[in-house]
């Protein structure tokens, strides 16, 4: 049975995953200095990342609102705690974790939104 949710969440976590690898692969090549390069390459393991959770998820079975849920709930709590990590590397004096903090906060600024939007959907279908 088809679960249009689901399927608008892997779909826009495979896209979210093609756009960090194509910018990560485009990035490394046009921006030599250190913190660019830590930026993409970042960027890019957060893309490959991304798209392994989201090709497994659109070959494994569909799960109602109500499974989903609790597995957004803990996504939007780590999203949080990406961002928090993300600006702390962001401190650091070294531009490459700088880099490396910049790509974190929009990775995860990203999928708290993304994963805090289907929270809300979710909870609105399940009631």
């Amino acid at each position: 049975m088809p679960n249009a949710i689901q399927d608008q969440l892997v779909a826009g976590l495979l896209l979210w995953s093609l756009a960090s690898l194509g910018s990560a692969t485009i990035g490394l090549y046009a921006r030599p200095n250190e913190f660019w390069r830590s930026f993409w390459f970042m960027s890019g393991v957060w893309g490959l990342i991304d798209g392994v959770i989201g090709w497994f998820a659109s070959i494994g079975e569909s799960r109602p609102a109500s499974e989903l849920l609790p597995i957004l709930r803990l996504n939007t709590g780590l999203d949080v705690l990406y961002v928090v990590v993300g600006v702390a590397l962001l401190s650091r004096k070294k531009p490459p974790l700088k880099g490396f903090g910049l790509a974190v906060v929009i990775q995860g600024a990203f999928l708290l939104l993304f994963d805090g939007y289907y929270w809300w959907r979710c909870t609105g279908i399940v009631g």
